[in-house]
């Protein structure tokens, strides 16, 4: 696990109730430097008084305090609850402080969805997005990095763990496999999480894989993290596939606290392969740094001579305004003419949820990229994450894939060795042609 210093350690009292839950803690606990305040336990009525010890405990500033910046951040243990419920709570909620609100209750109470859909297909061709229609799994919501483009990352002030892991294996897994048997590919992934960081003390990846190997099925860890020694001795570490969001080292340094740095991204995949992991790599979000082609030629070189990944993903920063943008981060340290540009595009791109970048902007990135990653490897599939109908069209070319049916990191049906699983059930993507096709997965 990361060697993390969190200034809070709380957590639910009805994790008492399972020695199975209380050992998981412990040994997360034994693995941090616990605050002078020790490990606190709380009820639920007392959610509103944790919720304001904890915003006085942490601000967003603190991600880039030395020496432990993002580690630091509180960590609130709960109990999950496995059915996705949402009470309301209205006695809690009206005495909560300033700056709180019902989701924050809703995640120390263990309401933290164990599964949420993405990329339904209606949905992304209102966004014009292209993706593959999936559906994910979570136990946690919060992150021990402080990425600023980041909302759970630069200002969520604590992360909440859900500890009930046997049960969530037990039931959660099983029950969505069944729902979906032609999704045989499933993320562990949140919700803004980043799960190896917190192993092998979580002891979660392991019993998901080995979950995965009863159900004929495979699982995603995605991540930003360096830490994969322990995955050596996962015993069913062949039902996994490792994705790593990988950044320029400019990137990692000013805007990705807390986070490996982009070879150490690269090494651990390595590792991995080692250990006979398949692993991906997405360039998300890439944000085009001052220097960002001499950074980004530099790691795709890294990335192509070090590993052999079965596919490299771009997608420029993107869900923003270039004013929401601003408000993240320190546009001085990017690249100026598409600053402009995102400027001058301001109106343009109002409502559109590929920006703040133009389309222009966005294709000459994604053309640099790709032409980077064929100098060393002219085989690994390539595509852009979520990208627009319009990119898709003007890059299909480039990137050798076709938008309908394309191997990306992790669709539901990306299975190990390049090969897609696609069904009657899930036939293509969710690109959407100009005349549209019908139907959903």
């Amino acid at each position: 696990m990361y060697n993390l210093h969190p200034v809070r350690v709380y957590y639910l009292d009805e994790v008492q109730s399972d020695p199975r839950m209380v050992a998981r803690m412990e040994r997360m606990i034994g693995a941090m430097q616990v605050p002078d305040t020790g490990v606190q336990e709380f009820s639920s009525d007392d959610v509103p008084e944790v919720l304001a010890d904890l915003r006085t405990a942490w601000d967003a500033d603190m991600v880039f305090e030395e020496p432990w910046g993002p580690w630091a951040r509180p960590v609130v243990f709960t109990v999950q609850d496995l059915d996705g419920t949402k009470p309301e709570y209205e006695d809690i909620v009206e005495r909560l402080p300033e700056g709180t609100g019902l989701s924050q209750v809703h995640q120390l109470l263990g309401h933290i969805n164990p599964t949420q859909k993405y990329h339904q297909r209606q949905d992304d061709w209102d966004k014009n997005y292209v993706c593959w229609p999936t559906e994910d799994f979570g136990t946690m919501a919060g992150c021990p990095h402080g990425c600023q483009y980041c909302g759970t990352g630069k200002s969520s002030f604590y992360t909440a763990i859900g500890l009930n892991m046997e049960d969530f294996m037990d039931t959660v897994v099983p029950r969505l496999a069944a729902e979906r048997p032609w999704q045989k590919c499933f993320r562990m992934i949140g919700w803004g999480a980043d799960h190896i960081a917190w192993e092998p003390e979580y002891d979660v990846i392991g019993r998901y894989a080995a979950k995965l190997g009863e159900l004929d099925r495979y699982g995603y860890f995605h991540s930003a993290s360096a830490n994969v020694d322990w995955l050596e001795d996962v015993e069913h570490r062949d039902r996994l596939i490792g994705i790593w969001s990988t950044s320029c080292d400019s990137m990692a340094r000013e805007l990705e606290p807390g986070s490996g740095p982009a070879i150490e991204r690269i090494e651990a995949a390595a590792k991995c392969e080692a250990m006979g992991i398949p692993v991906r790599f997405k360039l998300k979000p890439m944000i085009p740094m001052a220097n960002w082609r001499e950074d980004y030629a530099d790691l795709l070189e890294q990335m192509c001579k070090l590993t052999n990944p079965e596919s490299i993903g771009f997608c420029v920063v993107m869900w923003n305004t270039i004013e929401s943008l601003a408000s993240k981060l320190n546009l001085d340290l990017l690249d100026q003419e598409y600053v402009q540009a995102a400027w001058d595009a301001a109106e343009e791109m109002q409502g559109v949820i590929t920006g703040p970048f133009p389309h222009d902007v966005r294709a000459e990135i994604y053309h640099y990229l790709t032409d980077q990653v064929r100098r060393w490897d002219e085989e690994v599939p390539l595509y852009v994450s979520t990208e627009s109908r319009e990119i898709w069209d003007e890059m299909t070319d480039a990137l050798g894939q076709r938008p309908e049916s394309f191997f990306c990191g992790c669709s539901p049906v990306g299975m190990p060795g390049r090969k897609l699983a696609a069904s009657k059930d899930c036939p293509h993507s969710t690109y959407k042609p100009a005349e549209g096709p019908t139907g959903d997965a």
